[in-house]
């Protein structure tokens, strides 16, 4: 593995998994995208600590400070939390795309109290799998988000990239934005959420991803060794985005 084509080319079979999961089938009316965000909103919050990370180590944050040795690297990272940690949302407001999302979950009448408890045990300083535990979250969301904690503790930055670049490939926006036209034809009830995704559509496929593909590039050079652990952590990371979307279908279908 040497080129983000061939990292492409060998998660092509998962993404087409993902791209035809019967969790998309599933998502009939307002009650199941409740379902849905009250567990996807865990891999909201983890994507920031994946962003955070990818912060701390290719940007210099500690004092006194020091020029960076990529500034490449430092721009792309310092724009995307920005954006991610600091957006503007649909009254003008500065606030992260996490609160959004949670802001989008009261509207919508998703129960955010779960989410709400486990912030809570992280701001106590739990550990994320003690926070996982005493909130009593779903098995199949602390498994995806015990992953992503262990590609960070890993404190490889081109394999925090591979999961922040490769691992977040989903198709869910188009879904949400049919059943909110079913919904809310006039879209004054679900302003939030139709915003989010909007949003996330328009940064994720005009900016955000093109750059992410040359973080891999700048992070991966020509070592070997490099890429294809990014070809690994990719493809784990597309194997646990399924297992998610898995455990969420089944929740739904429980419902």
């Amino acid at each position: 593995m040497k080129s983000v084509n061939e990292i492409e080319s060998h998660i092509a079979g998962l993404r087409i998994q993902l791209k035809n999961h019967p969790l998309y089938r599933s998502l009939q009316d307002l009650n199941d995208v409740q379902v849905f965000m009250e567990l996807h909103a865990f891999a909201v919050w983890d994507f920031m600590s994946l962003l955070k990370s990818l912060q701390q180590n290719l940007t210099h944050i500690a004092l006194p400070w020091m020029p960076s040795n990529n500034p490449k690297l430092t721009r792309f990272i310092n724009e995307i939390v920005v954006a991610e940690e600091s957006d503007l949302n649909e009254e003008g407001n500065p606030m992260s795309h996490f609160q959004m999302y949670r802001d989008a979950m009261v509207q919508t009448g998703a129960n955010t109290s779960p989410l709400d408890v486990f912030i809570q045990c992280i701001h106590d300083n739990f550990s994320v799998q003690d926070a996982l535990i005493h909130t009593q979250v779903d098995k199949g969301v602390a498994a995806f988000v015990n992953y992503t904690f262990s590609v960070i503790d890993s404190n490889k930055p081109h394999q925090v990239a591979a999961a922040f670049t490769f691992g977040r490939e989903d198709v869910i926006p188009d879904m949400f934005i049919k059943i909110l036209d079913q919904s809310d034809k006039s879209n004054t009830k679900y302003t939030k959420l139709r915003y989010y995704l909007e949003r996330h559509i328009e940064l994720d496929g005009d900016e955000h991803g093109p750059l992410a593909l040359l973080m891999i590039e700048e992070l991966c050079g020509n070592d070997t060794q490099k890429w294809d652990e990014v070809a690994r952590i990719s493809y784990e990371s597309l194997e646990h985005r399924i297992a998610l979307w898995n455990a969420i279908l089944a929740r739904i279908q429980v419902k």
